[in-house]
């Protein structure tokens, strides 16, 4: 499999000096699986110039691409627009993306398309576009297993699993470990004082504990569940928006609990956990700048080399980037 990455940023687009070397533009990585297909991990702003490579490839009019979304922040879908192969007659691309629960796939695509926010409808782009809508399951696509798997994000959220001819390649982004939201605090983490939590009731008898460690042990089947899903991968693309720092400040700053992403340990532990064999650092925050970026790297590196695990390579995405598996 050849795994090329067009844009790697989370959020919103951060182009500028500071970012000029790992890029600035958001999610999309193309995957040639090695048979012929095309297939296209979400249409962020990345998502243009992946358009612009693909009209220099002798193939216009004749393009077949698969595009799978993640999800439909508009961080991953508002590149559509600007995909120049869209509007050329004879081409054809077919999103997979997760069902949502009040509207279609093709209505949100086609929302940020109205004439409110730009020129041209989705129903003018002159290439076949088609939508299937997902939900966590196993499927066939050119001859490429692929398995979809619900992530933890504020909205709904699939990770895939890509698997061909002997090789696996595994996305997950926008995700953040579970945790059990309503688990009573302690006195030390709320100021002093202890916080009896709504759903346990927090009297501190048996029963209320008894159902305390339940959950736990449903948010901790879930978690293993995520890192089981990158089992043995050739190559794992993975959120590591934040460090564990940003993520949970230790002194009472505005943490990022919540909203959807993870941190670099988080991908040194799925890394390990899952035995694979490539990590690739992914979705990076907006304001960090290269320099910030390969301090990262060099992080996970060295962690992952405290952890017994030096054979497993991990790096940080650039916009260019090839890996090829």
């Amino acid at each position: 499999m050849l795994v090329r990455f067009w844009g790697v940023r989370g959020s919103i687009p951060t182009p500028g000096p500071k970012t000029v070397r790992v890029g600035g533009n958001t999610a999309c990585v193309e995957i040639q699986p090695g048979g012929g297909q095309l297939f296209i991990m979400d249409a962020g702003s990345g998502i243009r110039e992946l358009g612009l490579n693909m009209m220099g490839r002798g193939n216009i009019g004749r393009v077949d691409a698969k595009i799978f979304l993640s999800h439909t922040h508009w961080d991953h879908i508002h590149g559509w627009p600007f995909f120049v192969p869209a509007f050329i007659p004879g081409n054809k691309f077919c999103f997979y993306g997760p069902v949502n629960f009040n509207e279609r796939l093709e209505d949100i695509v086609a929302g940020q398309m109205k004439y409110s926010y730009f020129p041209v409808k989705l129903e003018h782009m002159a290439a076949k576009i088609d939508f299937v809508e997902l939900k966590e399951s196993t499927f066939e696509v050119d001859g490429v297993k692929i398995t979809a798997k619900y992530l933890n994000h504020p909205i709904l959220t699939l990770g895939y699993r890509f698997e061909y001819a002997g090789k696996v390649v595994v996305t997950e982004f926008d995700t953040e470990p579970y945790t059990n939201v309503f688990k009573k605090k302690d006195k030390a983490e709320s100021g002093g004082d202890e916080v009896d939590d709504f759903l346990f009731g927090g009297g501190g008898g048996g029963e209320e504990e008894g159902e305390e460690a339940h959950a736990d042990q449903v948010v901790d089947d879930m978690n293993r569940r995520i890192k089981e899903f990158a089992r043995d991968a050739d190559l794992l693309i993975f959120d590591a928006q934040y460090t564990k720092e940003e993520y949970m400040p230790p002194a009472g700053g505005m943490n990022k609990v919540g909203w959807g992403h993870s941190t670099l340990d988080d991908a040194v532990e799925t890394a390990i956990t899952a035995n694979v064999k490539r990590v690739a650092l992914f979705h990076h925050e907006p304001t960090r700048a290269d320099n910030a970026v390969d301090e990262m790297e060099n992080y996970c590196k060295k962690l992952v080399a405290e952890k017994g695990r030096p054979d497993i390579h991990i790096f940080a995405a650039h916009e260019g980037m090839e890996v090829d598996i």
